[in-house]
């Protein structure tokens, strides 16, 4: 069951990702630190934890085992999104930077995706429905 983690869709948009996150910190430094360094670092943290645990359930035999990493990183996922969204609201996450949030919710419909894929449980109908992503993931996921 193990993979390449660097071969996978969903590692390298995740990397990706917190590239992204570091830049829109670094660009905004000063501006996070007077309102909350607190939430700068846990942004940060977080954004490299969602591409940390997709990396680390590739290493592992265990269907279950893998997945219990890819839902830590959708958890972190979720993070990411509210800290993003709270950041809109105090007026630090600026236009172009929204671009963040759709990266994260990307990030996490493909590892959903990749979880389903490991467990072998096949797409729910409802995602059929759903629009196709920006850019459509890989067979690899």
């Amino acid at each position: 069951m193990a993979h390449n983690p660097e071969r996978l869709m969903v590692v390298q948009k995740a990397d990706a990702f917190v590239v992204d996150v570091h830049c829109y910190v670094r660009a905004t430094q000063r501006e996070l630190a007077d309102a909350s360094p607190g939430l700068r670092n846990q942004l940060l943290r977080a954004a490299v934890s969602i591409s940390n645990n997709i990396g680390e359930s590739c290493g592992h035999h265990s269907p279950r085992r893998a997945a219990s990493f890819i839902d830590v990183a959708i958890g972190s996922c979720n993070e990411v999104e509210r800290m993003l969204n709270l950041l809109r609201r105090l007026s630090l996450l600026h236009a172009h930077d929204e671009r963040l949030i759709a990266e994260v919710q990307q990030v996490r419909a493909l590892a959903y995706g990749f979880r389903r894929k490991i467990l072998g449980i096949s797409s729910p109908a409802s995602a059929e429905a759903a629009p196709a992503p920006a850019e459509a993931p890989t067979s690899d996921i």
